[in-house]
């Protein structure tokens, strides 16, 4: 097959993160598999390009939050040409690369317009979910339809989105996409879709699957006196509920529970937020006990697992399914966490973790307080883990169920690979 990935973010790249990762690792894994691969992403590029198939970096992200320039700026200076423009590199790549497949990996922030020409192309399309994009409006309706808290900026705004709304209406704007065939990152986002209709019938689960050569790792067994590190990595937001493991650190603390054991915030996030956690760790006086830990490169991060004994994943929005959970499971780490979303598809309470309801801090500081005075249960459960994601969460068997969808798609057969 000839295989044109169409995605917001390709490595050598500091932004997409993990839905980023994912994406190369398929387009390598086809690759190796004998498919000719070829990427169409946007022109964010940060260091020399290494792949062995082309890389297209030629659309533009819209609205780009990156940019100094507002949303607003963005959208009434040159949109409509830069959209014509992606719709014209798409076609240009088509003419170059001669697909067989249109694979739409991540599409926030791509033209709706172009992904709609891709979709009235003769070439099959399909749709690879780590989100909820199908139940997106679009970046700029979206923008212009967001209330703000503040009422002077509601106020100032106010004009120009009414403009701005007409303008959309008179272009059609949202544009519907089809959806038509889809894979999803977990049973919970397939689900979900579907039962809004909101992609076709014939949508199929692949996992975010972990790079096992990358992340491997023994399962822990700490010390009965060693400090239990504990590890919460990613995006440091409030719907990732990192404030609910300052609670229940808390709550152990003011009972003297708290003994032998740590934790590492790590991650980036708002000012506002990160001042919120900081301000918690000095109310519970935790200042001993946390440490706040700047983002690394992915390739440090088995190294940063290493170091630590459990991950912690309070999540208080519905994950699609965590990539860092799954990580760390890999890695050897045992997961206490909320099953919110998908991610309850690999995380089971006592049999490959521990979980608890989200936003519930003393929930959390129940399961905390089991494996600090039960150390065995650290072990037993990271052991298990590892095993769920090596048999179920492995990069090959994302690539093939991938393959043999996109197979079936084109009316191609595929070879049976070679996995050792």
């Amino acid at each position: 097959m000839r295989v044109l990935f169409i995605t917001a973010y390709f490595p050598p790249c500091q932004y997409g993160w993990g839905y980023m990762r994912i994406c190369e690792q398929v387009a390598d894994g086809l690759a190796e598999r004998g498919h000719d691969v070829a990427v169409l992403t946007s022109t964010y590029q940060d260091g020399p390009e290494v792949k062995p198939y082309p890389v297209y970096r030629h659309l533009t992200i819209e609205p780009d939050w990156l940019l100094p320039d507002s949303p607003a700026k963005q959208f009434f200076s040159g949109r409509k040409q830069r959209e014509r423009t992606a719709v014209s590199h798409l076609h240009q790549t088509i003419a170059n690369f001669k697909p067989d497949v249109l694979f739409i990996w991540d599409a926030f922030g791509l033209s709706d317009a172009m992904l709609r020409e891709a979709e009235e192309s003769d070439i099959p399309v399909a749709y690879y979910f780590a989100n909820y994009l199908p139940e997106f409006p679009g970046g700029y309706v979206h923008y212009w339809s967001s209330t703000n808290s503040h009422p002077l900026v509601k106020l100032a705004k106010l004009p120009m989105s009414l403009l701005a709304k007409a303008m959309l209406a008179r272009e059609g704007k949202p544009i519907k996409l089809k959806y038509e065939h889809t894979i999803s990152v977990s049973d919970y986002v397939r689900q979900r879709l579907l039962s809004q209709n909101l992609i076709g019938s014939d949508a199929i689960v692949a996992p975010n699957a972990v790079d096992l050569a990358m992340f491997s790792g023994e399962p822990r067994q700490p010390e009965p006196d060693a400090p239990l590190r504990c590890l919460v990595a990613g995006r440091v937001a409030p719907e990732k509920g990192i404030h609910t493991i300052l609670h229940a650190f808390g709550k152990l603390h003011q009972k003297g529970q708290l003994q032998n054991i740590s934790l590492t915030i790590l991650g980036k996030g708002t000012d506002e937020y990160k001042e919120h956690l900081k301000q918690l760790v000095i109310r519970y006086q935790l200042e001993k006990f946390t440490n706040f830990a700047e983002p690394v490169p992915i390739e440090a991060m088995p190294t940063v697992l290493a170091e630590h004994d459990l991950l912690l994943l309070p999540s208080e929005w519905d994950e699609p399914l965590s990539c860092s959970m799954l990580e760390g499971m890999a890695a050897g780490l045992m997961v206490i966490g909320t099953t919110r979303g998908g991610s309850g598809e690999a995380l089971f309470h006592g049999k490959t973790g521990l979980t608890f309801k989200d936003g519930d801090a003393d929930a959390l500081a129940k399961q905390l307080l089991v494996v600090t005075q039960d150390r065995s249960l650290v072990a037993r459960l990271a052991a298990a883990g590892k095993v769920e994601v090596e048999t179920n969460f492995n990069m090959d068997v994302s690539v093939s169920r991938i393959e043999d969808y996109l197979a079936k798609l084109v009316g191609v057969e595929t070879a049976v690979p070679n996995i050792t």
